[in-house]
Order: C-alpha cells, then sequence, then structure tokens
C-alpha cells in the first residue's frame, strides 16, 4: 500500500509555466493547491480556481467600527 502525496513543492522558470502546471493540477483532479510568487499573475486565480472570499469587507467593517469606538472614547 502506497501512501499519498502529502505535499509537493516546484519552480518554474515563467509565470506562464506556473499557470500551466496549476491548469494541469486541477485537471487532473487535486484540488488543494496553492501558489507563490514576488508579483501578481492574473491568470493563477483563474487556473486555482481561487473564489472570492469576504474577508477583505469583514476587515474594512472592523476597522471602521474600531476607529469609530476609538473617536468616541476621546470625545466623551
Amino acid at each position: 500500500m502506497t501512501k499519498p502525496i502529502y505535499g509537493l513543492m516546484a519552480e518554474f522558470e515563467s509565470p506562464t509555466a506556473l499557470v500551466r502546471a496549476a491548469r494541469a493540477a486541477r485537471e487532473k483532479g487535486y484540488r488543494q493547491l496553492d501558489a507563490y510568487s514576488p508579483f501578481p499573475i492574473e491568470d493563477l486565480s483563474d487556473a486555482l480556481d481561487l473564489h472570492k472570499n469576504r474577508l477583505p469587507l469583514i476587515v474594512l467593517a472592523g476597522g471602521i467600527m474600531g476607529l469609530l469606538g476609538g473617536y468616541l472614547l476621546q470625545y466623551t
């Protein structure tokens, strides 16, 4: 009985090669993928099937509430 692959790391020469590899991995059935790059690659989020989340909106709302709370503490 062989153990399944837990993780794999690779380095690519170009952004195009990274996007191609991400698409190929998704087509092979891998779903928990991640990629890191020192600059944004627009096609990579589509290749990894990353969907938008609401976390930035929640952080913004928390920051505004903290700002208002701090201002009200100083005002009274």
